[in-house]
């Protein structure tokens, strides 16, 4: 008999009651054959190996018979990644036997794990006892040679869709394909490299849950890489998940998005998150719908720190998913919800709910090249740091004024231009405020002060309030509100408040502020298609450095075990140079 025990980071600030265990081999029917894993220590004469864990460990070890789980849910928040491990290496026939100090809900009766194992005995040694009678699905799929690249897309200008798939054709995995569901832009470059499935889902809305769904039914290999068309995968994609290891749950990698022109202010962006309360108690996880959607805009959710672990809670956020097609077709997105529906939250605590964790893979990291603004709050973001305290981070390069800017949105100056004259127009305004929409300059404070010109003069029938909302949002924000946001401002706007504090509320509201904080000098759209990507020269490579020094040692919301000159090189590999 040997103890594995599993010692928490320090870092983590975990903290659980000590208990010491008795164990009598009489307890096994293999006794010499049985491996335990513990938290605690067990009293005896057993060997002993002790490694650190954090939540982006993954429980690998090789053995051959029965396994007994001492403790581990009682005392760690790792518990349900411990055990997907354990229960993907456990052989067909053998035992895993579970012991609790305080009697829990078994993870085993959860929908994944319920056909595979059988509970055979609930013993008086206070041993539960189960029997692996089945493979679970994803031990069906072995192997991570072979990748099915999955991209939902739609219509728009393909600079980054161009650049997105350019990336994943110059990764060394051994077998690979690219699947698009939608039909690009015409100005996609790699129609030949590509396979094109779901040009029949209608849009707007944009339905992205049937779109990831049919991705993953229509993949012909068995490890899934969901991504949006804005994410950079590192050019060593493939070797750092042979790193992590095969059988992994739902899967992500840490991603950054740099707001300038040169690496140097990195913000954390759609990774992996934590909601607040136990969303299984506020509704039915299992039935969720349009309706559900006010309720889940006001729980509160942050950034989760990739060390830190809250099964049931936590969730990745939409833009990668790294998945077994099994597992995903197991635990489909649900297609009642669309894009901006808080789908990827539903998502992971629906899966959680039926045993499957969602984790972080160390390993390597992404870039995305486009960001919306919505996501962050004047530069700082919502985060759990490394000891689980909750606070608002940004990076300190945020206040450098003058560093040049990537453009905000994926609109042209020109574009914009269009889009405000048709909205300024349509409702009223001045032929010399018009004059000024087409001449005035678009930096970002030239545009709010152009956008505060047209509101002053615009005039609305209450009968066109709903689409009047619809256009500011189109044709001056150029992005949705968040959903919390928009129940606000309609409210407003559909009260008797007088019509100046109504156009206030809209010229005050957080997300035109917010778009203006991207910069005061430099404009939020793009004059020529290159203006997402970066030079590499000297400069940039200094930046990088920086920034990799502080992700590393400042930052409080990223798991980056590696050295600083790795991670300056995980963000080269990352970044979308000009070519």
């Amino acid at each position: 008999m040997q103890l594995i025990q599993y010692v928490h980071d320090k870092k983590l600030k975990h903290v659980f009651v000590k208990r010491r265990f008795c164990i009598n081999e009489t307890m096994f029917r293999q006794p010499k054959n049985t491996i335990l894993i513990s938290f605690s220590p067990v009293e005896g004469n057993i060997s002993t190996r002790k490694f650190i864990v954090n939540g982006t460990s993954r429980f690998m070890n090789e053995f051959d018979g029965d396994v007994a789980l001492i403790n581990v849910q009682n005392d760690s928040a790792l518990y349900a990644h411990l055990l997907w491990d354990i229960a993907h290496q456990l052989k067909v026939g053998q035992y895993l036997y579970i012991k609790e100090a305080i009697a829990t809900e078994s993870m085993l009766e959860r929908a994944y794990y319920h056909d595979a194992f059988q509970r055979i005995e609930t013993g008086e040694s206070g041993f539960d006892v189960y029997e692996k009678v089945q493979l679970l699905p994803v031990e069906k799929e072995q192997g991570l040679d072979q990748w099915s690249f999955c991209i939902p897309v739609g219509p728009d200008e393909p600079t980054f869709l161009n650049a997105c798939v350019e990336r994943i054709l110059e990764l060394d995995v051994p077998q690979k394909e690219i699947l698009l569901c939608g039909m690009p832009h015409p100005d996609f470059k790699y129609f030949d490299k590509v396979r094109i499935v779901g040009t029949d889902i209608p849009a707007p809305p944009v339905h992205i849950t049937r779109k990831k769904n049919v991705l993953a039914q229509e993949a012909r290999y068995e490890n899934l890489c969901i991504i949006h068309d804005r994410v950079l995968l590192p050019s060593n994609f493939w070797s750092a998940m042979v790193a992590f290891g095969d059988h992994y749950p739902l899967t992500g990698l840490q991603s950054f998005y740099f707001v300038d022109r040169h690496n140097l202010i990195p913000r954390k962006y759609s990774d992996f998150n934590s909601i607040e309360q136990d969303l299984t108690r506020e509704l039915d996880i299992h039935h969720v719908g349009k309706k559900d959607i006010p309720l889940i805009s006001k729980l509160f959710y942050c950034y989760q720190h990739p060390a830190r672990s809250q099964f049931g809670h936590d969730y990745l956020t939409g833009s990668l998913y790294i998945a077994k097609k099994s597992l995903w077709q197991f635990c489909p997105q649900n297609e009642a919800l669309y894009w901006n529906d808080y789908e990827d939250i539903e998502h992971g605590i629906r899966a959680s709910a039926a045993g499957i964790p969602s984790i972080i893979n160390p390993h390597t990291i992404t870039q995305s090249m486009n960001a919306r603004s919505v996501i962050h709050y004047y530069g700082y973001v919502s985060i759990r740091d490394y000891r689980g305290k909750e606070q608002m981070s940004r990076s300190l390069m945020e206040l450098l004024p003058f560093v040049g800017r990537k453009p905000l949105f994926r609109i042209s100056d020109e574009d914009a231009r269009k889009r405000m004259y048709a909205f300024a127009k349509k409702y009223g305004v001045t032929k010399q405020t018009l004059l000024k929409v087409t001449s005035a300059k678009m930096s970002g404070m030239g545009r709010y002060l152009l956008i505060k010109a047209v509101m002053k003069e615009v005039t609305v029938q209450l009968s066109c309030v709903s689409e009047f909302i619809d256009d500011f949002s189109r044709n001056i924000l150029c992005e949705e509100m968040a959903p919390n946001e928009l129940i606000k401002v309609v409210r407003i706007i559909f009260s008797s408040a007088s019509p100046d504090t109504k156009k206030g509320v809209l010229v005050g509201s957080f997300i035109l502020n917010n778009q203006l904080f991207h910069s005061y000098v430099y404009s939020p759209f793009y004059r020529k298609k290159t203006d997402w990507f970066i030079k590499k020269n000297s400069t940039t490579a200094l930046c990088t450095w920086i920034s990799a020094f502080y992700l590393k040692h400042f930052y409080k919301g990223t798991h980056l075990p590696m050295k600083v000159s790795e991670i300056a090189k995980l963000l080269s590999i990352s970044t979308p140079y000009l070519r």
